[in-house]
């Protein structure tokens, strides 16, 4: 099996996915998110930033408005927090995630001041 596709990328790296429209639809919004700027592992890229999203589409049980902040029984009262974006700014809460950022700190330099 020769793994070039974005679709391929994320069935080996997780086996109990299965690309249907809803995951062809994340691929599609994760190209955008993902841009160019990782060069030939820009497919990884977007695989590791589809499955981060798949993961925290199932622990929230759906894409949820942002991370439950509280939660009541009694009469159902509920508030979140975040807004409820998919972004790059909550990589830290996935393995994938994770992972994305190790490859994104890994082949992209960041402007730097220069201190002597």
């Amino acid at each position: 099996m020769s793994v070039s596709t974005v679709a391929d990328i994320i069935v080996v790296r997780n086996p109990n996915v299965t690309v249907d429209a809803r995951v062809t639809d994340l691929i599609t919004l994760a190209t955008q998110d993902i841009g160019s700027v990782f060069g030939s592992k820009t497919n990884d890229a977007i695989a590791l930033l589809v499955l981060h999203w798949i993961a925290l589409d199932a622990r929230a049980g759906g894409f949820a408005p942002g991370a439950i902040k509280s939660e009541k029984e009694g009469d159902l009262a509920r508030s979140f927090g975040g807004s409820g974006s998919k972004t790059l700014t909550d990589l830290d809460s996935t393995s994938w995630g994770l992972q994305l950022k190790r490859l994104r700190n890994a082949l992209i330099f960041s402007a730097r001041d220069r201190t002597i």
